[in-house]
């Protein structure tokens, strides 16, 4: 974990400012910046457990794990010519083994490997 670390940490600094549209259901926001297939999740919530998530993505797919270890993977559905794309939890280990969390997102900037976007839903 710690090689992506470097990697997407700058970039997401740089558009953390931004703010998630919320939308009336949601009770979590967000944003991610992949590079490659390395990807980094930050909540807005500095106090919940997965405010920083670190991983890669693959396919529609991404696994991301908090500073213990503990990782949630992500599947993620884009219908072309749609505004927002849809994601779920399909799977978690240690504290997000229960997890129930789905939403949408959006990619707000796209340069080379590297995409930046939003994201919000419903985190229990």
């Amino acid at each position: 974990m710690g090689r992506y670390r470097n990697t997407c940490i700058g970039i997401a600094a740089a558009c953390a400012w931004i703010s998630a549209p919320a939308f009336a259901d949601d009770n979590c926001t967000g944003h991610y910046v992949n590079v490659g297939s390395r990807s980094i999740s930050i909540s807005n919530n500095h106090e919940e457990h997965s405010h920083i998530l670190i991983g890669e993505c693959r396919e529609g797919v991404c696994t991301r794990a908090d500073k213990d270890g503990d990782s949630m993977t992500v599947q993620s559905a884009y219908t072309p010519g749609e505004y927002l794309a849809t994601w779920k939890v399909v799977r978690g280990t240690g504290k997000y083994a229960d997890t129930k969390r789905s939403g949408w997102y959006k990619q707000t900037r796209t340069e080379g490997d590297i995409v930046v976007g939003e994201w919000g839903g419903t985190c229990e």
